[in-house]
Formats: C-alpha cells, sequence, structure tokens
C-alpha cells in the first residue's frame, strides 16, 4: 500500500512515463506522508480512447489516482496531492504541439479493516503506510 494508477492520453505517447516518474511521487508518499517507499506500487497506462470537452483539437488529459490506508492528516494530504501534481508538470509539460494536457491527481484512503495483504504480517502498522 499506496496503490498508484497513472492513466494518460495516448496523444501524449511521446511524453509516456517511466518508472522514474513514479518513483519520484513515491519518493514523495515516503517524506510527504510517512509511506515506506518499499509498500508503494505503481502501473501506468495510455489510453486509446477518450473524449474531452466537446471533443475537438488536440485536448489531452493525465490522471493520477493514488489510493492509501486512512489516517493521514489534511495537511500531508495536500502536499502530496500538490507535490504530484508539480511532478506530473514537470514531466508532461510544456506541449510539443496543441493545448496543454489537463493534469489531476485524485487521493483516496482505503478504510484498514477492509485492506488486505498477503503474506500475513506484512501490512504496516497504522499511520505508517
Amino acid at each position: 500500500m499506496p496503490h498508484l494508477t497513472l492513466e494518460y492520453t495516448s496523444n501524449l505517447a511521446h511524453k509516456a512515463p517511466t518508472s522514474e516518474l513514479l518513483l519520484r511521487v513515491h519518493r514523495l508518499l515516503e517524506s510527504a506522508a510517512g509511506v515506506p517507499v518499499g509498500n508503494c506500487k505503481s502501473r501506468w497506462r495510455a489510453l486509446e480512447a477518450w473524449a474531452v470537452g466537446d471533443g475537438t483539437g488536440e485536448a489531452a488529459f493525465v490522471h493520477l489516482d493514488i489510493r492509501l490506508l486512512e489516517g493521514r492528516s489534511l495537511e500531508a494530504l495536500q502536499e502530496v496531492g500538490k507535490g504530484a501534481i508539480g511532478i506530473l508538470a514537470s514531466h508532461f509539460l510544456p506541449p510539443v504541439s496543441g493545448a496543454a494536457p489537463q493534469i489531476t491527481v485524485e487521493i483516496q484512503e482505503i478504510r484498514r479493516d477492509a485492506y488486505f495483504k498477503d503474506p500475513a504480517g506484512t501490512l504496516a502498522p497504522p499511520g505508517a503506510g
């Protein structure tokens, strides 16, 4: 825990993320929210089908979903969100052509009593990830 899912429109393939981009977010989670970096799991995918606004032009977007166990302060969550926006913007901006992509981050807290992990005993104690 946590789980990160990065989605981006395929018209941004020239700026396709690498593991280093998500590792930067892992380190942010460690420093801002006290998450053991070894607990972070990330995945990313280009979206082949999407629509933005009225569907005209070269619109694009990037969305990062961060799911982590409940228990962090609002300030820590805001630091993670703002920091993640900065990391993504530094990677995906400026646009090569067309409009800049919309970049969003959503943080979802998972109830500790509704999250399960194997092997037993590897789930961090409350407040640790």
